[in-house]
């Protein structure tokens, strides 16, 4: 046996538990791995694709995995590669990237196939302009906005594979409009948006069988990550490259990775459908469950299982680990969000270090949350950071030079054009970018030099403005697709005196700043050049496909850590506390109505709970202030739903800072020197004060088959009324169009 195959051998007997094992080596066939939060996914399907190219001696290039963020597809790679090392050889791997990665490396290889074999990606910015420019031409600046127009249209281009189709079925004219028009734009500067790499990809498969069965030839084994994440059009696109016929794979393996528990990103156009409903497309899936969770101590997993029970649209599971505890769960209600926010500070505060600030994770609901709890931790001098931020690549400058680079490799581009041909200044405003655009528009097939050159050839222009456009052409001079990236970069640089630009422009601090973003991205450029990438065009394409990146110097440890629940998904922390538990906020007021919502709801809150590998904390607050006054509130539904002897329950509204610090330390299991005796505390704190939520409200008449009229949707018959431990009564009601569970004040009797 060879040195890899004894080792990979050793790493599957001692590292993966029996149901790892089932899911790394099944050999044929569609498999579907239902892997809970914390139970090891990643190494499960690195293990696989390392399995299929060690002991069943697979072609790695005929392996596809496909995941969501290039983080995941590069932690990916480095695991396969640890896997298949030796001290004298390294394997080739296999492909693994983003959905997006591989659509546009299907679409660069047949590119004879396209309408045009060059094109430019349109970044969001990008979307955001062409689409500002289409509603000003158009007058509509007062009805619609260009963010609200690009995302509607990318809600649909992710939900139908037949976009424009789908427009013109569901939306309004003036939608349907600025959509043909804003196709149109992109097809004139020869330029695709990221939801068009995966339609275009779909249309190909679709329509040119030879692409397809070549594909499906050289493509034996499939995997695909976080699968409750996708969209109709990455179900179609898997579909065209697995399926011969309608139910015969056409691959060797299918391996689908994902955990329906965590799907919180309808929003954006994932539908959990894909994975509840897998074996519709691939009738003979083989299921295995992965339920041991090797992150959180079993109370915090106990939680989120009967949280997470009353979903109806699942695959039930359970999830267990080794790791015991007592004492992990405390629920809190507070006065108000500002004495949440008090008593976090003081809870960090007993922490004895820094050290262990940046394991403590506050979530919520929404970001407007955050602004209690940072004006209190500002007070209390704890560092902190807000998880997000502007990223690398979307930064002013970072945009400027690499607009100057994609007019290199695609002399169509308008974009980018527009964006850089006066900036930095150099007399060419608004009337010549006029003057330019609609002679582009009419001869479409000329590139930006053809259109300047006919423009400083006819004589029309001032000669300020003449020499300035020459200047401007002369930049990109003996400059190629093809071209070195760094030594391009040098060259815009140079030429275009950027920097100076940044000094006369910003003032000190910000020039700095922005000089060392250069800095680094020329840095950038030299790492992709010694890792292969050494043209332009290649250069382009990776960056485009980075959505994710932010500026590595920005990091930043020792703080406590703030975000949205769902800026958390991927992540874990020690302890984990999770704020903003009252009804309209977790579950949002939006999702109430709508029982697909309200599950989505309770998968964002469980996704929160495990994200927390020792400690839990739960806070919900007696009154919030809404226009200035404390609007009462009702405790989430979901608090109802977790046993009580699973946490430590505490009414602390009324307590002070040194109840709450006394009760923390109790919690912790730490001693403290107190400043006062603990008599100053009150019987608050010496003794257990009784935690009680509101009285269950009465039935105030409601009945079984009573008739009733809701305002949207029209009149129903009562079938259940449900009184729950939050102040509210629940109705199911049936109308015409279906069963909805609604809070009585939507309803009136008839």
């Amino acid at each position: 046996m060879s040195p890899i195959k004894e080792s990979f051998a050793t790493f599957l007997k001692t590292q993966l538990n029996e149901e790892q094992q089932k899911a790394v080596t099944q050999s044929r066939g569609s498999m579907l791995v239902v892997a809970g939060a914390g139970s090891g996914k990643t190494r499960v399907i690195t293990a696989r694709i390392a399995h299929l190219i060690i002991n069943e001696q697979i072609d790695p290039f005929s392996i596809v995995a496909v995941t969501f963020t290039n983080k995941a597809a590069n932690e990916m790679k480095k695991r396969i590669v640890h896997f298949l090392e030796t001290e004298n050889r390294t394997t080739q791997i296999p492909f693994i990237g983003t959905f997006h990665a591989y659509c546009l490396r299907l679409l660069k290889q047949h590119a004879k196939y396209l309408e045009y074999p060059f094109f430019s990606i349109l970044d969001e910015d990008d979307q955001h302009k062409i689409i500002t420019n289409i509603i000003k031409r158009n007058n509509l600046q007062k009805q619609v906005t260009a963010k609200q127009v690009a995302y509607q249209i990318s809600f649909i281009k992710n939900r139908s594979t037949n976009p424009k189709h789908e427009i013109i079925a569901t939306q309004p004219k003036l939608l349907q409009d600025i959509y043909t028009a804003y196709e149109q734009e992109k097809r004139e500067s020869k330029s695709l948006d990221f939801d068009d790499l995966l339609l275009h990809t779909v249309k190909l498969l679709h329509s040119k069988k030879e692409v397809k069965q070549g594909l499906q030839k050289q493509i034996r084994h499939i995997l695909v990550d976080e699968y409750q994440d996708t969209n109709v059009t990455q179900h179609e696109l898997l579909k065209q490259l697995a399926l011969r016929t309608k139910k015969q794979l056409s691959v060797d393996s299918l391996c689908i990775v994902g955990d329906e528990d965590q799907s919180i990103y309808s929003w954006r156009g994932a539908t959990v459908t894909n994975i509840l409903k897998l074996h519709h497309d691939f009738p003979k899936t083989k299921i295995i469950k992965i339920e041991q969770n090797y992150r959180s101590v079993q109370p915090i997993l106990e939680v989120a299982n009967n949280v997470i029970k009353h979903n109806q649209h699942r695959n039930p599971k359970k999830l267990w680990s080794a790791r015991k505890g007592n004492n992990r769960i405390c629920t809190l209600l507070c006065l108000s969000e500002y004495q949440e926010a008090e008593a976090i500070a003081q809870f960090i505060k007993l922490l004895t270090g820094s050290k262990q600030r940046n394991a403590i994770a506050i979530l919520y609901r929404a970001h407007f949350q955050s602004r209690a709890i940072e004006e209190t931790l500002i007070r209390h001098s704890i560092p902190y950071r807000i998880i997000g931020g502007i990223q690398f690549y979307e930064r002013k400058e970072i945009k400027d030079l690499l607009a100057h680079l994609r007019l290199i490799v695609n002399p169509f581009d308008r974009t980018a054009f527009f964006r850089i041909i006066n900036c930095p200044p150099r007399g060419l405003g608004q009337s010549f970018e006029e003057l330019f655009y609609t002679r582009w528009r009419a001869e479409p097939f000329l590139s930006f030099n053809d259109i300047a050159t006919k423009l400083i050839n006819e004589g029309n222009l001032t000669a300020v403005k003449k020499t300035s456009l020459i200047q401007f052409l002369q930049i990109f001079e003996d400059y190629t697709h093809k071209t070195q990236p760094t030594t391009t970069l040098k060259h815009i640089l140079k030429t275009t005196n950027y920097i100076e630009y940044l000094n006369h422009t910003c003032d000190k601090e910000e020039a700095e700043s922005r000089i060392e973003n250069i800095k680094e991205l020329m840095q950038a450029f030299i790492y992709f050049e010694a890792q292969g990438t050494t043209t332009l065009e290649h250069l382009l394409d990776e960056i485009s496909l980075m959505q994710k990146k932010m500026h590595g110097n920005q990091e930043q440890k020792q703080q406590v850590l703030l975000m949205t629940l769902h800026a958390a998904k991927g992540l874990e922390f020690n302890t984990v506390i999770i704020v903003g538990l009252d009804e309209g906020l977790l579950p949002s007021s939006r999702s109430l109505e709508y029982e697909e919502s309200t599950e989505e709801e309770r998968r964002l809150l469980y996704v929160g709970i495990t994200r927390a590998r020792e400690r839990l904390m739960l806070m919900h607050a007696r009154y919030r202030y809404t226009y200035g006054q404390m609007v009462e509130q009702c405790c989430s539904r979901f608090l109802d739903e977790i046993p009580q002897h699973l946490q430590q329950q505490q009414d602390v509204s009324y307590w002070n800072n040194d109840q709450l610090s006394h009760f923390f330390s109790l919690w912790l299991g730490i001693i403290i020197r107190q400043k006062s005796s603990l008599k100053t505390f009150g019987a608050a704190a010496t003794t257990k004060q009784k935690y009680h939520r509101k009285s269950l409200a009465q039935s105030n008449g409601w009945k079984i088959n009573q008739p009733v009229n809701h305002p949207q949707f029209g009149i129903g018959t009562v079938k259940k009324v449900e009184e729950k431990g939050n102040n509210k009564i629940y109705l199911t009601v049936n109308f015409k169009m279906g069963t909805k569970k609604i809070t009585e004040q939507f309803l009136k009797k008839i």
